[in-house]
């Protein structure tokens, strides 16, 4: 009886570990992705903010905080990671990527889903990660395009 214990929980532990995501004081691996003009963005450990969307809305959210910002009002270190691998891969192809090349700020998307897996979300909301080397400091989550830029506003402010 004891070996089947052990046996189901080392084939159970996997996919217990696979489910979860990653919370604060958590080291976050490094991320490389290619963005929406098919250049190089990473998470490394000079990366301060990460923003995360793995939905439309939560998407739309963030598109809408950055667009407005000009190069000089954007945190330093901001990297936004999205989770594109939900939607239809002729969608993403012949809509939503080219939409996305005329946005002022590069996007790393996650085309299948699995490198951003353990990024933290809620529901239609837009997640943003604050990082220090990589190590998670906080997490926020906005379901709006304001709560979201001024939370970026005063990542700009002199400490």
């Amino acid at each position: 009886m004891k070996t089947l214990l052990l046996c189901l929980s080392c084939l159970l532990t996997p996919m217990w570990a696979y489910a979860a995501s990653y919370v604060a004081g958590d080291a976050i691996n490094p991320i490389s992705l290619l963005d929406q003009n098919d250049q190089t963005i990473s998470v490394t450990d000079e990366t301060q903010v990460l923003l995360f969307s793995r939905s439309m809305k939560g998407g739309d959210v963030i598109k809408e905080a950055l667009t407005p910002l000009s190069m000089t009002q954007m945190p330093a270190g901001l990297v936004y990671v999205a989770d594109i691998s939900g939607m239809p891969s002729l969608i993403a192809k012949f809509v939503a990527v080219p939409q996305m090349q005329d946005l002022p700020f590069a996007i790393g998307l996650d085309r299948e889903g699995e490198i951003s897996r353990l990024l933290p979300d809620t529901k239609d909301m837009a997640t943003m990660i604050l990082l220090n080397q990589r190590n998670i400091l906080d997490i926020a989550y906005f379901d709006s395009s304001e709560a979201l830029g001024q939370a970026l506003a005063k990542l700009n402010q002199p400490q």
